[in-house]
């Protein structure tokens, strides 16, 4: 297990924010397990097996789904996540579930690190886009470093889903946040993924959450 720091600038919000919140996400995660959503993304990627694959965990929070991967056989998990809170706790439950070995950290912007990065069998972005405000680049370069499968999370389409995206966002642009989410046009995103070469082969859906995976043609 290694790990290394570049979150400085633009992702500082959100390693302050998320950062707070780590300890919760781990406890849940201990107490309760995978989310819906989270057992909905691998559910899809289950399609093929996990068996020998080299997994790339972007906004990778407490580690829980590239450690779940870890212990049905994938061979390697990259973890990445602006907020130091959360690279540390995924460090610390990696050695829980005996898989440390098998794991390597970055506290910092993926897009910033993507260039010294390994590519991946399995990429995983799972609630990313949504808290990144150039997700164009973020797609490009995750896409880039994927062999086979591209899965990932992103707010469902609904008016109400959208209505408390962009209420968050007002607010925050009211009482001057540092950190608040992004509403972007996600069929556009969508066609995006397609575009890098991708096959939609997984669709599924939570209240919140719309749950995606693709496949390199």
């Amino acid at each position: 297990m290694s790990s290394c720091c570049m979150c400085a600038g633009r992702c500082e919000p959100a390693n302050k924010f998320f950062s707070k919140i780590a300890k919760h996400y781990a406890r849940r995660f201990r107490r309760s397990g995978l989310g819906k959503e989270q057992r909905l993304l691998l559910e899809g990627i289950r399609r093929d097996s996990v068996q020998g694959k080299r997994v790339l965990d972007i906004g990778c929070g407490v580690g829980a789904l590239h450690l779940s991967l870890l212990k049905e056989g994938a061979a390697h998990a990259t973890g990445v996540d602006a907020a130091e809170g959360m690279v540390k706790k995924a460090q610390l439950l990696s050695e829980e579930f005996g898989v440390a070995e098998k794991t390597n950290y970055i506290n910092g912007d993926f897009v910033e690190y993507a260039e010294q990065l390994h590519d991946a069998e399995i990429t995983m972005l799972d609630k990313v886009v949504c808290c990144y405000e150039d997700v164009e680049t973020l797609v490009k370069k995750s896409t880039e470093k994927t062999a086979a499968v591209y899965a990932l999370t992103h707010p469902k389409e609904s008016l109400f889903v959208k209505t408390l995206f962009k209420s968050h966002i007002a607010l925050a642009a009211l009482f001057r946040w540092k950190f608040h989410p992004f509403w972007h046009d996600w069929q556009k995103m969508r066609e995006m993924i397609v575009g890098e070469g991708f096959t939609c082969v997984y669709d599924n859906s939570t209240m919140s959450w719309r749950v995606l995976v693709y496949k390199r043609v």
